[in-house]
């Protein structure tokens, strides 16, 4: 039995969570997308610093790849402190229903996230960290395109959260900003 020489990823559909029910519509010089990803709902309009937001649960799929990469294109409404970040965590649900096993006080629903009684710090270390976003100190009106992190999910279903620590508020609107979901599914070459 020969062994293989390569394992390649293929590419699969994408998850893009961005305000899909408002005004996205991204610049093509700042589009992540590609192909007909798979629509999450999040908006991040003016979530101020140090506070968070979560997307609405979404459905990675009955034969969902083993890891997802994340990228992400953010807009800041004034210019964030170059180093700060934005976390990106991941609660996993082994429910689909929006508002069934979550951890962290997770509600599955594009709203505002505080935690287990407003204890936002505390809480959200329950979720699965995925990674940072680093930002630079850019003046707003600059989409700033990061890699942010592996995610590796251990259900099936599951909810984004997105924590504000840049040093400044998001932009007041949802036109630019989108976070990809990029799934890597390995293939065996011979």
């Amino acid at each position: 039995m020969a062994l293989p020489d390569q394992i390649l990823f293929v590419e699969g559909t994408e998850l893009v969570f961005a305000d899909h029910a408002g005004d996205f519509s991204p610049a093509a010089a700042n589009d992540l997308r590609q192909g007909s990803p798979t629509n999450v709902q999040l908006t991040l309009a003016s979530v101020a610093n140090n506070a968070a937001r979560q997307a609405a649960k979404c459905d990675l799929g009955a034969n969902r790849p083993p890891a997802f990469d994340v990228i992400a294109a953010l807009e800041f409404a004034a210019t964030p402190t170059a180093g700060n970040v934005v976390e990106f965590w991941w609660a996993p649900s082994p429910d689909p229903t929006a508002a069934n096993a979550n951890p962290g006080g997770v509600s599955g629903s594009d709203s505002a996230y505080a935690g287990y009684s407003s204890n936002l710090d505390a809480s959200i270390k329950q979720l699965q960290f995925i990674g940072d976003f680093v930002c630079t100190a850019q003046a707003t009106g600059t989409i700033q395109i990061a890699r942010v992190g592996l995610l590796i999910p251990k259900y099936r279903y599951g909810t984004l959260v997105i924590y504000n620590k840049s040093g400044a508020a998001m932009h007041s609107d949802d036109v630019e900003w989108h976070i990809v979901f990029e799934p890597l599914r390995p293939q065996i070459q011979d």
